[in-house]
């Protein structure tokens, strides 16, 4: 009797799985490799100077997306805020950008031109001022963002920031 039960079991598992319900192959999720080398911007970064206090955060959205918000303050009063997205498309890298007050209101898009693993470079020459936006990592817990192609008599501007605890 245990001589047949054996070959049986056997036969049963063999038929089971050959013909049994098969997985979905499990579908490949995308890679946003680009918006990786921004991972090192991840976190609270500021600067305080006379003028005011200059705050930038910028968390992960989702697996394609960093959201990120600037804020300058002086005393009480909030002068500037920002709101931007860091946000891969197809094999580009987009820099979108909202200011309160500014452009009727509407983001502002600058596609990456040039990355390292330290420096990103974002560009729109089409738009009035800036046409182009930089954050170069000077060290694990600083940064230097830049805006150039600026009027009202400035080339660029810099802001030297730190990661804040």
């Amino acid at each position: 009797m245990k001589k047949m039960l054996y070959p049986s079991l056997f036969a049963c598992t063999f038929v089971w799985f050959s013909c049994g319900p098969k997985a979905e192959p499990v579908a490949e999720k995308p890679k946003f490799e680009i918006l990786e080398k921004g991972r090192w911007l991840i976190g609270r970064w500021g600067n305080s100077s006379p003028e005011g206090q200059t705050t930038e955060t910028w968390t992960v959205k989702d697996d394609s997306t960093f959201a990120g918000q600037t804020y300058f303050i002086a005393g009480a009063d909030t002068l500037f805020s920002e709101s931007i997205t860091m946000e891969q498309r197809g094999k580009d890298l987009f820099y979108v950008t909202a200011v309160k007050d500014q452009n009727d209101g509407k983001a502002v898009s600058f596609k990456l031109t040039s990355a390292t693993e330290k420096t990103l470079v974002f560009e729109n020459p089409q738009h009035d001022s800036p046409k182009k936006i930089a954050y170069t990592q000077t060290g694990p817990d600083s940064l230097v963002a830049e805006i150039s192609g600026m009027t009202e008599g400035k080339a660029s501007e810099q802001f030297i920031m730190g990661r804040l605890k």
